[in-house]
Formats: C-alpha cells, structure tokens, sequence
C-alpha cells in the first residue's frame, strides 16, 4: 500500500485511495454521488466557530456548512477534520 494507505483503501491522507474524496463528499453533503454539474459547482461554506481546539469540525449537510474550530496549528486542524471525516455516521434510508 502507498504511503498512508490502508487495506480497505479508506484513507484520507493519500490521494490514491478511493476515500480520499468520497470521505469528505459525504461528510460534507451527505451524499456519496458527486454533483450532476461536477464538483466545481459544489459550493460549501466554512465559518469559525469559537469553540475549542478540543472540538471537532461540525458538517451542516442540508447547507454544505461546515464549521470549523479556531486550530493553533496545521496539523491540529489535520487530525481533527481526519477524525471528524473518519467517524462519521450520518445517516441512512437503506
């Protein structure tokens, strides 16, 4: 596997695996399918919220919001928008 990849391709770190955009598509907009018009007319608005380095990004799916905590760093930010994206549920009708 390539550098940060996992077995079940779900890594977020490496642009080879098949998660790395559909990871962050469904996070985002609650949909796996990419936009009929392509991801150039996918508008998503981010705002910082005040809340803690502790917290972690909130997607507002019905709006393509996400809100998105004050980090100290880069790599704070990185590994809490990979946790938030990487335990995502959302939910499901099937």
């Amino acid at each position: 596997f390539a550098r940060g990849c996992s077995p079940g391709g779900r890594s977020l770190t490496c642009p080879s695996c098949p998660a790395f955009l559909v990871l962050p598509t469904v996070f985002l907009t609650g949909s796996d399918r990419i936009p009929i018009y392509g991801m150039s007319s996918l508008r998503i608005i981010i705002q910082s919220t005040p809340s803690g380095e502790q917290y972690l990004p909130v997607a507002h799916t019905c709006y393509n919001l996400l809100d998105l905590p004050k980090y100290s760093s880069k790599e704070i930010l990185s590994a809490r928008l990979v946790q938030a994206i990487d335990h995502y549920e959302g939910f499901s009708l099937a």
